[in-house]
């Protein structure tokens, strides 16, 4: 029983400092994207979150920073609000009236129509309320309020100090790959992001996520978004777009591409077939290829 519970301290040990995968990029000047759209509904004016939707048509959800209230607005690829049909003009947004917007940084969605709102910005690293809503994707025309079906209340395995000696725990990027709940994390203290994953969930308890690796990015994580196939994940920083290609799930050893980008503080991407979608905080939208992007291993 003793070598049993060395041995796992030691792979635990093994786990949490796992070298940081690096690569050498290209000397390549920042490409300033140009805008085709605008959110048209003023009240969206910290856009920090965008995903395409894969149960409506033509549908995209996305949130405000801190701030707002809990609610989330589905928009049209040109950035069209939808609303309920009660609502006027001036009306927009899905309310979650069980929830509280803390820090809420992005959202994510998989293949059984489900949406996952990060609530784990956590700027200090002193947080201990971190949560990862989960909630069925509405029908924008016909709702204005919805229930979350889960909290799923989480710590990091490595954080043991609050604030740390390393800032290196927000977190403004989640993504489901496999059925399974991801997170990379925005440092501070360094230039890298490390890739967490949920392979349980118990809304009952605080759950902690398996740390797989971490990777210098850098940059800052601000946003990520997965195919339906788990197969490609894009990564957004403030300078930079990023595209891993795996077969297994295992991102930072497969194919990358990059492309460094200057749009503003952009804090928001998706994946929409060909292209990538981004948006920043001052509302507007962007529009890539992903042959843009150049590979760089």
């Amino acid at each position: 029983m003793r070598i049993l519970f060395f041995l796992l301290i030691f792979i635990l040990i093994v786990n949490l400092t796992a070298e940081i995968i690096r690569i050498e990029l290209p000397d390549k000047s920042a490409v300033k994207l140009k805008h085709y759209t605008k959110f048209d509904f003023p009240e969206i004016n910290e856009s920090s979150a965008l995903v395409k939707s894969r149960f409506w048509e033509n549908l995209y959800w996305t949130l405000n920073d801190s701030g707002d209230e809990a609610r989330i607005f589905p928009v049209n690829r040109q950035g069209n609000v939808y609303r309920a049909e009660w609502y006027d003009s001036t009306q927009a947004g899905i309310r979650l009236p069980e929830a509280v917007n803390v820090d809420w940084e992005d959202i994510a969605t998989d293949d059984s129509g489900n949406l996952y709102i990060a609530a784990c910005g956590n700027n200090n690293n002193t947080r201990r309320d971190l949560a990862v809503y989960i909630l069925k994707d509405p029908y924008p025309q016909f709702t204005s309020q919805t229930t979350i079906t889960h909290k799923i209340r989480f710590h990091y395995p490595d954080q043991i100090e609050f604030p740390p000696e390393k800032m290196n725990y927000d977190c403004e990027a989640i993504f489901i790959a496999y059925d399974k709940i991801h997170l990379l994390t925005k440092h501070r203290s360094d230039t890298n992001t490390c890739l967490y994953r949920f392979d349980e969930i118990d809304p009952n308890r605080e759950n902690t996520p398996l740390k797989l690796g971490c990777f210098n990015i850098q940059g800052m994580v601000t946003a990520a978004d997965c195919s339906s196939d788990s197969r490609d994940l894009v990564v957004l920083t403030y300078n930079a777009i990023w595209l891993f290609e795996s077969e297994t799930g295992d991102y930072f050893t497969g194919k990358v591409s990059w492309l460094p980008i200057i749009a503003g503080q952009c804090e928001a991407i998706c994946f929409d077939k060909e292209f990538i979608l981004l948006s920043n905080e001052e509302g507007f939208i962007y529009e890539i290829s992903r042959s843009d992007l150049i590979e760089v291993n």
